[in-house]
């Protein structure tokens, strides 16, 4: 009888180190059952267009492209032929400094006038660059909004989650062809070109 309590005593610690182990060992099994179905059930739908197709048939972009490299032309041309004429003028303007029947003084304001040339010439140059800059950019925002805007016409009658761009050497290295809408979204742009 002595023992008794000794022996109480070791079965509730017995008793208290098991319901310890079924707990802990218990809970993962329960969680994780929870857990997994929720991200099993309903996955992401995903699909994506080849900007490279997109940008070799995309008739709007055909166009942009070809009125910004007319408008590059035509400002090349004009530039060229301004810079031309004034190495004309500048080449006179040596001729006649070396042959020294001119006086330094009539010969300084030439100077002046075909450096102020030079000058305008240059800033006409870096005008011209930006605001073909700003061409090339304000046709790259009406492309994404007009994209943007036929996706989501697209996403709405297909219900896609996610609708990525994929480019050869891009940030995605492999796109499974099953997921390339490309075709729709063209046909969707092209239709609405043709429409205005």
């Amino acid at each position: 009888m002595k023992n008794l309590p000794l022996v109480l005593s070791i079965l509730a610690v017995l008793g208290v180190a098991h319901l310890y182990y079924l707990h802990f060992s218990a809970a993962p099994a329960t969680q994780s059952a929870i857990v997994a179905p929720v991200s099993q059930e309903r996955g992401a739908k995903i699909a994506y267009v080849n900007a490279d197709t997109l940008d070799a048939k995309y008739e709007w972009i055909k166009q942009q492209k070809d009125a910004i490299e007319q408008r590059v032309k035509s400002a090349e041309s004009s530039l060229r032929g301004k810079q031309e004429g004034l190495i004309r003028d500048m080449q006179a303007f040596e001729e006649k400094a070396q042959a020294g029947n001119t006086p330094p003084a009539q010969l300084e304001p030439e100077y002046n006038a075909l450096m102020q040339r030079q000058k305008k010439l240059a800033e006409e140059e870096q005008r011209l660059g930006k605001q073909l800059s700003e061409d090339q950019k304000k046709a790259l925002d009406e492309l994404y909004a007009n994209v943007e805007a036929k996706l989501k016409t697209l996403q709405s009658q297909i219900g896609y989650d996610y609708i990525l761009s994929y480019t050869r050497g891009g940030q995605v290295l492999l796109a499974n062809d099953s997921l390339d809408i490309t075709e729709e979204v063209l046909k969707l742009l092209n239709a609405k070109e043709q429409a205005q």
